[in-house]
């Protein structure tokens, strides 16, 4: 498993995780020595805030969105199809 990969599987892991077992989690970090030193370091940038994985998820009242998209863009930038 690469690390990219181990690093996106552990982000939907958390995702998934209730409040209560995010905690645990938390705490189990905090408890191993090699982990808990980053766990505890102030990030160096703000935190980014990621989407949520139901984003667009909803009725625009025009239809099926993805059936229409090339005439969707075509009339936001004023081309024909």
């Amino acid at each position: 498993m690469s690390a990219g990969h181990a690093h996106e599987e552990l982000h939907h892991l958390v995702d998934r995780l209730s409040p209560d077992q995010a905690r645990r989690l938390l705490r189990l970090v905090k408890t191993d020595p090699e982990l808990a030193e980053t766990a505890d370091k102030e990030p160096s940038e703000p935190v980014r805030r990621r989407r949520l994985s139901i984003a667009g998820i909803g009725a625009s009242g025009e239809g099926d969105l993805s059936e229409r998209v090339e005439d969707l863009l075509a009339e936001r930038f004023n081309r024909s199809v």
